[in-house]
């Protein structure tokens, strides 16, 4: 081994500075010295339940996806699992090289972190694949060493209550309504555009029956005969849970009708919610009007609020949003804070999330800083994808942008390695992000 190559194995840096600064560079002298065709490093990043290639040699600026090893696939769980190199022939498998090998090393700290992967005309020597091996173990050693395992017993507890813990000091009689909601299985959240009504009641949802399916509804047919045959079957699917309502001051004077008289007749099991503005400007049935007021809760809007409040709505919506990411390991800085908190948002609490999303998800580092929530950094219009709504192509929209941001941060912006890693061509890809705003 050169002489160079044996300085680096013995650098006195360690954990995340090694990792940074010492395997890139080592990683392409032991792949030239030993003749390697090609070979990439790919590690847990920090903090998260995504992967990141930390070391590359041989691929080009074009760089390469080896698609057998999705994760989650057989192929990924084998070699993620296995304590003996791996072998995959390049007459079975789609690699790199037109006449190489590929073979696959995990690398582990405790638990799987990444893999290592070369190619190599014929068979490694016994040096060479011992040599990898214990550069294999020399990297989980280094990332054990940068990052933080806590045991599965002390992972941090996610809480049900962020949204409660949002408004909580904001609404009067939260803890009443919620009592009521108990018993008369229904409740209707008032407020302006955007500042968390169904968000609210999702929690509520979820702390009065978290076992139970909980069904959004964000239009409604014109048909009257559709829409009574519609709410029957959003009952159904329902069942025992809960059936959510947005936009209710939209409602006709026949929809009123038809939901006030389901609603009393239909013997529905589950609760029902009903979101809407603090003022309707068209006429309401008193029948419907009754149902409103039956149990009643105001939002305020984000104007309105206490500092220290808002600080805490920041806050906590940012932890929620890096739990959904698998980006547990971020902060937020105090700069980024004190940006967000003095922004306008014209009472808008879906654009104060999105726009934190975006800092997420674009963030390179374990700290997001103002510059990644920087307006038109990448032209972005997030929107958080929602399991219970019914817009179909809004939640794919919305989940498309999250995959390709992703790839984005992981391969840094190159479009040919984001498209092999997302299945798809590099014009679809071109495409996606200018329909979505990406560029």
């Amino acid at each position: 081994m050169h002489s160079h190559t044996l300085s680096l194995f013995a650098s006195g840096k360690t954990g995340k500075d090694w990792m940074d600064s010492v395997l890139p560079t080592l990683w392409v002298e032991l792949c030239t010295e030993f003749e390697l065709h090609c070979g990439v490093v790919v590690l847990k990043a920090e903090g998260e339940d995504s992967f990141y290639e930390s070391a590359s040699f041989g691929y080009g600026e074009d760089g390469f996806y080896y698609s057998f090893l999705n994760r989650g696939s057989v192929h990924w769980e084998t070699l993620m699992t296995s304590k003996e190199p791996i072998s995959f022939p390049g007459v079975e498998f789609p690699v790199f090289g037109k006449n190489t090998n590929a073979i696959g090393i995990r690398i582990h700290a405790g638990e799987s972190v990444g893999f290592l992967l070369v190619e190599l005309e014929g068979k490694p020597s016994f040096s060479v694949l011992t040599l990898l091996v214990l550069f294999a173990e020399k990297i989980g050693n280094e990332w054990k060493r940068g990052n933080l395992i806590l045991p599965q017993g002390n992972q941090v507890p996610v809480s049900v209550d962020g949204a409660h813990r949002f408004f909580r000091d904001e609404i009067s009689n939260l803890e009443s309504a919620v009592i009521d909601f108990r018993e008369n299985r229904i409740v209707s959240i008032f407020g302006a555009a955007g500042t968390g009504k169904k968000t609210l009641a999702k929690w509520i949802h979820q702390t009065q029956s978290p076992e139970a399916p909980i069904l959004v509804v964000e239009s409604l047919p014109d048909h009257f005969g559709k829409f009574e045959k519609a709410i029957l079957e959003w009952g159904k699917e329902a069942n025992i849970g809960s059936l959510v309502f947005t936009d209710v001051q939209s409602f006709s004077l026949g929809q009123q009708q038809i939901l006030v008289d389901w609603w009393s007749k239909s013997g529905y099991k589950g609760s029902l919610f009903l979101l809407g503005p603090t003022e309707f400007g068209q006429e309401i049935l008193p029948e419907f009007k009754q149902l409103l007021e039956r149990n009643s809760i105001f939002l305020p809007s984000l104007s309105l609020l206490p500092k220290g409040s808002f600080v805490r709505i920041i806050q906590s919506i940012f932890q929620e949003l890096c739990r959904t990411q698998n980006r547990l390991g971020l902060i937020l800085s105090p700069q980024a804070e004190k940006e967000l908190s003095a922004r306008v948002y014209q009472e808008n609490f879906v654009e104060l999330r999105n726009r934190i999303l975006s800092g997420i998800l674009t963030c390179r580092t374990q700290t997001v800083e103002v510059s990644d929530l920087e307006v038109g950094k990448l032209r972005m219009d997030l929107e958080i994808p929602d399991a219970e709504d019914l817009d179909l192509r809004r939640g794919i929209e919305a989940l498309e942008r999250q995959k390709i941001l992703l790839a984005m941060r992981i391969f840094s912006g190159n479009q040919i390695r984001m498209a092999k890693a997302l299945g798809i061509s590099r014009g679809s890809l071109q495409y996606k992000m200018k329909q979505l705003g990406l560029m």
